[in-house]
């Protein structure tokens, strides 16, 4: 295979993500080797190295990656959900648990995170409940924060274990395709959520976390 040359660090660092993203997810985290990322590049192993240091360079900067494409769309749809009139609010906010993990991204990201990837998750989780926050003081000023946290942990943790063994569950819960696909749950979860109020999520844990 001739080797690829690009204009600047830059090129050539995305197009050796883009070939390590491509191969995880045809193979699996396993397979995420140096050499078969470089023959998917197109590129000599020794450029891999110079771009990211190593393997584990490699797998920190895709989940960089995967985090920040992740967060740039939640962000975006919650800013559009916060503006949305009330009766667009149901289906605004089920487009931001649709877009969080469209495709392959959210296998992507939890094999990166159980291939014990470091990325800003803490910066990326801070901002998402910054802007669910704001979403949710638009619709009682004196929202409380805490309760935003868990409701993001929460919806987190669903839309995660959706990603992992969704299907397998919802075959055991008796639920099939057609009356219970993914975006069926999601909209269900959304008016949940929405319909909950501050004071109908205090518990005798709410003046602690």
């Amino acid at each position: 295979m001739a080797r690829k040359t690009h204009s600047s660090p830059e090129q050539a660092q995305n197009a050796i993500l883009d070939a390590a993203e491509k191969l995880m997810l045809e193979v699996g985290p396993a397979g995420l080797r140096i050499s078969a990322v470089a023959k998917k590049a197109g590129m000599a192993h020794p450029n891999i190295i110079h771009h990211f240091g190593s393997r584990d360079g490699l797998i920190n900067a895709l989940a960089e990656r995967v985090g920040q494409r992740a967060t740039e769309r939640i962000s975006a749809a919650i800013k559009h959900a916060t503006q949305a009139a009330p009766e667009d609010r149901v289906a605004a906010m089920t487009h931001v648990l649709d877009t969080a993990y469209p495709g392959d991204e959210g296998k992507a990201a939890v094999w990166l995170h159980l291939s014990g990837a470091k990325s800003s998750l803490k910066d990326n989780m801070e901002l998402i409940v910054q802007l669910s926050h704001s979403f949710r003081q638009s619709m009682d000023v004196d929202a409380n924060l805490d309760n935003t946290n868990r409701l993001v942990m929460l919806v987190t943790l669903a839309l995660v274990g959706e990603v992992v063994s969704g299907q397998g569950i919802k075959g055991a819960l008796g639920f099939g395709d057609d009356d219970n696909s993914r975006p069926h749950f999601r909209r269900w979860l959304t008016e949940i959520l929405l319909n909950l109020s501050d004071e109908q999520l205090n518990t005798s844990l709410s003046d602690s976390r």
